[in-house]
């Protein structure tokens, strides 16, 4: 007996379609991205050293000179900031002020490329705090215009003969268009800028420095005399993961001011590369915790069928991006699938770099600029 044909009732068209279409919609809701934040943060110092350090000379870079201070540096792999004082106080081979094209460019084309730096130390090496304001602004603003006219970018300052203790003097400073100022120290309670759970220091324009001095050159017991004064201090900035800036003068030459003995300086040298500090200008640390102070981070994992499609970061410090450009290093934990493998950071649709961590704890600097960064996992 032949069984009978079982067929489906016809429904209409216009159900028809309308279960076709919830169909595609239930389909595409399986497959949509979804989007979650992710736990993120700015370290406190680049590429998340433990701590910093400014290595300064207030001397002018001298090609060829010896002992070799910039080659030394270089080779530990550090980095070290000359002063700039623009004005005609002082003649010789140790201090130069006023304009000399063969030295800037000696600092700007082969220093400079490789890390170095320089920082205003006024435009006559006078004392500001014996001036009035006006006096003290009009003294800054030069020094920071005619810096700008050789093509440099004024950040960080130290007043001469650190005489930048008065309010008004600071004040000054600040009005110029510099953004922190140095002085030099001799209490240990004051060594430490940005100490533990700071976020900046008690005072942008009073920075405190270590004066790093020979006994033999003036006696200066409260100067850090050597390398046996040093490393304790290095420790208990790290310890406190704090800014120190070390201010040496006439770095193995006995016979000018200040005079620091050279086989003391590679000590010190050595002593900082061996440790976990990160070694910068007095120009990027002050940028650097001056956008971490005012950063807003947003991180967020976008799922897709397959994992992790994208992970979305935008960076922000309401702050001029000309200016204050120098990346901030964010923290965190990427997902378990990009584990080991490489991943492309974009903004704009252009890629900016390419990583791989093997862990699942990552970081990534990028420029606080307010544009969204995009990071996709190779396939």
């Amino acid at each position: 007996m032949r069984k009978p044909k079982l067929t489906m009732p016809t429904l209409p068209a216009a159900m028809t379609t309308a279960l076709l279409l919830g169909v595609l919609v239930l389909a595409a809701g399986c497959l949509a991205p979804s989007s979650r934040p992710l736990n993120a943060s700015v370290a406190k110092w680049f590429d998340n050293h433990t701590a910093a350090i400014s290595i300064t000379n207030d001397d002018w870079p001298i090609r060829g000179r010896e002992p070799d201070i910039d080659s030394y540096v270089l080779e530990q792999g550090l980095v070290m900031g000359y002063e700039i004082v623009t004005g005609d106080s002082f003649g010789g081979d140790r201090i130069f002020s006023g304009r000399d094209d063969y030295r800037i460019a000696y600092l700007m084309s082969e220093l400079v490329p490789q890390g170095f730096s320089y920082f205003g130390h006024g435009h006559d090496h006078i004392d500001h705090d014996e001036l009035s304001y006006e006096e003290a602004l009009e003294s800054f603003r030069t020094n920071y215009d005619t810096m700008k006219d050789w093509g440099m970018k004024p950040v960080a300052y130290a007043y001469p003969r650190s005489a930048g203790n008065e309010e008004e003097t600071q004040r000054a400073l600040r009005d110029s268009g510099f953004l922190s100022g140095r002085l030099q120290n001799f209490d240990a309670e004051r060594y430490y800028n940005i100490p533990d759970s700071q976020t900046a220091p008690d005072n942008w324009f009073g920075l405190q420095s270590l004066e790093m001095q020979a006994i033999e050159f003036q006696g200066c017991e409260a100067c850090i005399n050597g390398n046996d004064d040093l490393t304790p201090i290095l420790d208990e900035a790290l310890e406190r993961t704090a800014w120190v800036i070390l201010t040496y003068h006439s770095i193995g030459r006995t016979e000018h001011y200040g005079w620091y003995h050279w086989d003391e300086f590679r000590k010190d040298v050595r002593s900082i590369a061996e440790r976990d500090f990160w070694t910068a200008s007095m120009n990027d640390i002050t940028l650097y915790a001056r956008e971490r102070e005012s950063a807003v981070l947003t991180v967020e994992v976008v799922e897709g069928s397959a994992g992790t499609e994208r992970i979305e970061i935008t960076l922000s410090d309401g702050l001029d991006n000309v200016r204050f450009d120098h990346p901030l290093t964010v923290l965190f934990d990427q997902p378990a699938d990009w584990v080991g493998r490489p991943f492309t950071v974009l903004q704009n649709g252009e890629p900016l770099d390419e990583l791989v961590f093997d862990t699942e704890s990552a970081m990534i600097s990028l420029k606080p600029n307010e544009l969204p960064y995009t990071l996709r996992p190779g396939r």
